[in-house]
């Protein structure tokens, strides 16, 4: 039988373990959003963005436009939302025939050398695939974080899945590179904004 003061003892180093090991997992999560500690706060990209251009380039092939093929653009949709605050983003978009908008979410972090890294992984590729999206997207941020750019290779995909009635003549999946080009229309994200004014 264990005595009463060793078993006290080895609970509390047990209870000590298990605190310290809760300290580094929650650390290592904090430190997949926000900064890494050289790149600008991410409170620097909170705002609204519109696309400018958001295309899948391949070459010998017309570029895939999503944003004139696809997408019903207004003047705020599509649209990226960049909450400083926790450091989460909201890419806003409307399929055209579709009824509604719907909204692919996940989390950013700013990294030296302006770049933002905007991580869909936790969004499931059904959902990504509506515009092609890979689960991590590297931007360059430009301007003061005014602009946002991104050419990102894009390899085996299935253009004749995706649209068959405009590349039906394709046999296999294409490597390409998604070009988007993002301008900050407002510094207050699109979703607060209507929610303050409903």
């Amino acid at each position: 039988m264990m005595h009463p003061i060793r078993s006290l003892r080895f609970s509390s180093a047990h209870s000590s373990l298990a605190l310290g090991i809760l300290f580094i997992l929650s650390f290592a999560l904090l430190a997949g959003c926000g900064s890494d500690g050289d790149g600008p706060p991410p409170s620097d990209l909170e705002g609204t963005y519109t696309f400018d251009r958001f295309e899948f380039a391949v070459q010998g092939v017309n570029n895939f436009d999503i944003l004139s093929d696809t997408l019903v653009t207004s003047d705020r949709s599509p649209r990226m939302e960049f909450f400083g605050g926790d450091a989460t983003v909201n890419l806003v978009y409307r399929i055209e025939g579709s009824d509604g908008s719907s909204t692919v979410s996940g989390q950013f972090s700013t990294r030296r050398n302006n770049e933002v890294l905007v991580d869909f992984s936790r969004e499931d590729e059904e959902s990504r695939r509506e515009l092609l999206l890979p689960e991590i997207i590297r931007f360059d941020i430009i301007d003061g974080g005014l602009r946002l750019n991104a050419d990102q290779e894009r390899n085996e995909v299935d253009l004749r899945g995706y649209a068959p009635g405009r590349y039906a003549g394709l046999t296999q999946p294409v490597n390409g590179t998604l070009v988007l080009r993002l301008n900050r229309i407002a510094e207050t994200p699109a979703a607060v904004w209507y929610d303050a004014h409903e």
